[in-house]
């Protein structure tokens, strides 16, 4: 017992509550990547309500009329006992349709514990039911945007051992699985390199069960490897794409490959893949744009920084606010004091800078070589103001 809560104690009265005397909490505070989601269940509909919604299903209930009343019913928390009553029916025969119906609506309503209940219930049934594949690619997809990867590695597992080959997985089931596991971590380059030995491991599988990649595919094994910068690997698969997976890299391809380059300051190779994707007529993203003029801008190489600038705006790419500064500001460190208010200059002309910025950069400017390197200039600028509003 530490010294201060031994002190409350004593001094408090007898039977009276401590609620309001204790300063702090005695509880230790769970992590924040152990707390449990904070999607709280939503309330039970009332009895009432599920005997109302039974008594309104037709007297000859088949899998289609099931469908089409959970379909049009308004409350979703129904769809479950409704589903369940309907496979308590003597003549009833179990169907994907009306589950489908369920899970789609509950899905895409974020109704995350009453569609989980109800794919546990369909999974119970799953040995009966005939032509499974599209209930299955459904609740594989909503696990994924609900961010349970365990459930949907499950849905996984049934879609590999499922007598129906129409529901084994395909090309667009590892693009999902893929896309997910690599969105968790955030920016944490170290996460997503765990994360990539199951990527590998399910690029293999896909590999293994005769499924040709495609470029999406492909693509999330470059964008995993240059997220975590092995670039290494990244530049591997990029080369294997057309010899043995038999499919070409498209822009995403080149600006996950430019980005991961730049952030590791490799500008000769960034702009070695840069300059390949423009001669095919690509056109980079908006992130990668950025990081590879600021890494050419902070390696010195402010004259092609300036270059790929201007020729990205013309082709509709305009680079972000921390871009032009760092153009701006590896320029006038350089000594081109000049350049550097030419290139404010020419973003103003183009309606790229907004007033705040222009101010802020053509400050630094000034910080950098003095007031006397534009008053004539800004003096020139007010004299023609003058003479437009006279």
């Amino acid at each position: 017992m530490t010294t201060l809560l031994r002190r409350i104690l004593c001094t408090a009265p007898t039977g009276a509550s401590l609620s309001h005397r204790i300063p702090f909490s005695t509880s230790r505070r769970t992590p924040h990547r152990f707390r449990r989601s904070h999607r709280a269940p939503s309330s039970t509909p009332s009895p009432d309500a599920v005997s109302a919604a039974i008594a309104s299903l037709p007297s000859r209930l088949t899998p289609t009329l099931l469908a089409s009343s959970l379909a049009s019913t308004s409350d979703l928390r129904l769809l479950f006992p409704l589903l369940t009553h309907s496979l308590g029916l003597p003549a009833f025969r179990p169907d994907p349709a009306p589950f489908l119906v369920a899970v789609k609506r509950l899905g895409t309503a974020a109704l995350y514990h009453e569609f989980d209940r109800t794919c546990a219930l369909f999974f119970s049934l799953l040995p009966s039911l005939p032509s499974p594949g599209p209930l299955l690619r459904a609740a594989l997809y909503f696990y994924c945007e609900f961010r349970k990867p365990g459930k949907a590695f499950h849905v996984y597992t049934l879609m590999r051992s499922s007598a129906d080959p129409a529901a084994r997985p395909a090309a667009d089931t590892y693009h999902t699985l893929f896309t997910t596991l690599l969105s968790r971590g955030g920016n944490d380059t170290m996460v997503h390199y765990m994360y990539m030995d199951t990527v590998s491991a399910l690029f293999r599988q896909m590999l293994e069960e005769g499924i040709p990649p495609d470029t999406r595919s492909v693509n999330v094994l470059v964008r995993g490897y240059a997220q975590s910068l092995h670039l290494n690997d990244a530049l591997r698969v990029f080369h294997q794409m057309g010899p043995h997976y038999g499919c070409q890299p498209d822009a995403f391809t080149y600006s996950y490959l430019v980005h991961g380059l730049s952030a590791q300051g490799r500008t000769k190779n960034a702009r070695e893949l840069f300059d390949e994707m423009r001669e095919k007529g690509m056109v980079p993203t908006e992130p990668s744009c950025n990081a590879f003029v600021s890494a050419l801008a902070v390696a010195g190489e402010v004259t092609e920084a300036e270059r790929v600038m201007w020729e990205m705006a013309m082709a509709g790419t305009v680079v972000d606010h921390i871009t032009r500064r760092a153009v701006v500001e590896e320029l006038g460190r350089a000594g081109k004091r000049d350049d550097a208010d030419r290139v404010v200059r020419k973003m103003e002309e183009m309606g790229i800078l907004s007033v705040a910025e222009r101010r802020e950069l053509l400050g630094f400017i000034r910080d950098e070589c003095g007031d006397g390197c534009f008053d004539a200039d800004e003096s020139r600028r007010g004299g023609d103001r003058r003479r437009r509003s006279g």
